[in-house]
């Protein structure tokens, strides 16, 4: 189940980076080996990078999220559609960073569950100043570094479809296909309320699940 984990920022360093995840996903899928797939994207600047630091950056970043991903769910990034795509990558996203989670869960959520589906910066605010409390980790950066935070949890939230626009972006839900469904699930099912399910609804799917 999910826990309570130390929040990290490194992902202010890199977006949702949808294409170049695809890419070494794919190339991980092949070769099973991640010095060879650095080699190989390198070799061939799969990735379109001309400085070798920008990279170095997002190499890292995507390899840390693929490897929080189960094989079935590695495997349907590489060969799902586009939107099983971007719903994979997004649950690598929140697997690697508790922060960019809890957001979506304890705000994206809750406003989606009572028809509030208009995303403001106070509701960021409110919720920054609340972890505040629990996690020393915000107390540490800096207030550049808190705004850049700010600035890339919505750009993310932008990319992998949940708001229509990083400022004042109207919430959405994604629309999850059945194979989706069945590997979050058998994964841990608590990880549909970042798709903004109900636990209600998470239920339910549990249930049809077991009755296919």
């Amino acid at each position: 189940m999910m826990t309570t984990k130390k929040y990290t920022f490194s992902f202010t360093g890199a977006s949702a980076l949808i294409p170049e995840t695809s890419v070494i996903a794919e190339e991980y899928n092949r070769l099973k080996d991640w010095n060879a797939v650095r080699k190989s994207l390198l070799d061939k600047n799969s990735l379109n990078k001309i400085k070798q630091a920008t990279f170095a950056r997002e190499f890292r970043e995507i390899k840390k999220r693929l490897s929080l991903l189960t094989s079935d769910q590695l495997n349907l990034l590489v060969q799902g559609s586009r939107d099983e795509a971007k719903s994979i990558i997004l649950l690598s996203l929140v697997k690697t960073y508790p922060f960019i989670k809890d957001f979506i869960t304890e705000v994206l959520l809750i406003k989606y569950l009572i028809f509030d589906n208009l995303l403001t910066e106070t509701d960021y605010n409110k919720f920054f100043n609340t972890k505040i409390l629990s996690h020393n980790e915000l107390n540490a950066i800096t207030e550049s570094t808190a705004k850049k935070v700010k600035q890339r949890v919505y750009t993310l939230l932008e990319q992998v479809g949940l708001i229509t626009q990083a400022k004042n972006g109207t919430i959405l839900k994604p629309v999850l296909s059945s194979k989706v469904i069945e590997i979050i699930i058998e994964d841990d099912p608590a990880f549909l309320m970042v798709f903004l399910c109900s636990n209600e609804e998470i239920k339910s799917l549990i249930q049809k699940l077991k009755h296919v």
